[in-house]
């Protein structure tokens, strides 16, 4: 955030020491030494573990009537603030919002068996450079934004949602209370991809995880939990049909890896879903 062109009046950086065990807490300390009398920094430790306790309190702490969320490995471009300040005046209608999100690759080249079908595992999102309402989709953690009064409406995070999904959670009680979300295609990250998020562990390890936090999320939910645990159930089944599908025309033009990569995160992700109770976290 020190690299924005936006003055920093225009702004304060909360950071969440989500209950860390490393050395978080002395960089923290550095970077406020360095930077404290420059930019309005707040630094708070959020010990109850998880990302929707550590959101919910930055929440709490922030200010501001804009609050905008990035990852730890997230990296906001120069123009980042710049454009949600141009944003929040030229669509003052919207009370949420979601930025686009590159991938920036450890080793510098995107995997074989990256498709448009999986790309949200490691939280891509590029619905190009038009500004449109999010339909069928939403915004990700890692660049997500809100007018703060929005959590007066809908409530806040579900902190039974620890490591995933607590994003689709917010955005579709947002979307059910009748507000549109809407796409800011120049509020843009870079996504630091390690070479660990492109091995098929950790694919299998995400999976299952969206699964299980699938389950917790429509098992909060008031109304027909159990009709919308069997349509999820099914649409699950679906796509793992569907992916078999895909996995044949990937194989026709020599990409088999896409596909099979496809059907291996479905299938992960109704394992998780129908044995949440066995998937760790991590």
């Amino acid at each position: 955030m020190i690299s924005q062109k936006a003055s920093p009046q225009d702004f304060e950086i909360i950071v969440i020491d989500n209950n860390s065990t490393d050395g978080t807490a002395d960089i923290l300390r550095e970077f406020q030494n360095k930077y404290g009398r420059e930019f309005n920094i707040k630094v708070a430790k959020e010990s109850r573990q998880g990302l929707s306790f550590a959101r919910n309190r930055g929440i709490e702490l922030a200010s501001g009537e804009i609050i905008s969320f990035i990852d730890d490995d997230a990296i906001a471009a120069p123009d980042f603030i710049g454009n949600i300040i141009k944003n929040m005046h030229k669509f003052p209608g919207y009370l949420a919002f979601g930025g686009k999100v590159l991938p920036k690759y450890e080793d510098g080249t995107e995997p074989a068996w990256m498709s448009p079908y999986i790309e949200r595992i490691i939280s891509v999102v590029d619905m190009g450079n038009e500004y449109k309402e999010f339909k069928k989709t939403y915004p990700v953690g890692c660049n997500m934004l809100f007018r703060k009064e929005i959590f007066d409406k809908v409530g806040k995070f579900n902190t039974r949602l620890r490591l995933r999904s607590d994003d689709k959670y917010i955005f579709l009680k947002i979307k059910e209370a009748g507000f549109p979300v809407l796409y800011l295609p120049d509020v843009v990250v870079q996504h630091f991809i390690d070479s660990f998020r492109t091995g098929m562990d950790y694919i299998k390890k995400v999976s299952k995880l969206n699964g299980k936090s699938e389950y917790i999320r429509i098992d909060t939910l008031n109304k027909n939990k159990n009709l919308k645990k069997f349509l999820r159930l099914t649409d699950y089944v679906a796509k793992l049909m569907a992916s078999l599908i895909l996995w044949g025309g990937y194989s026709l033009k020599g990409e088999g890896i896409k596909g099979k990569t496809l059907f291996i995160s479905m299938w992960n992700q109704l394992n998780g879903f129908i044995n949440h109770r066995d998937v760790k976290e991590y």
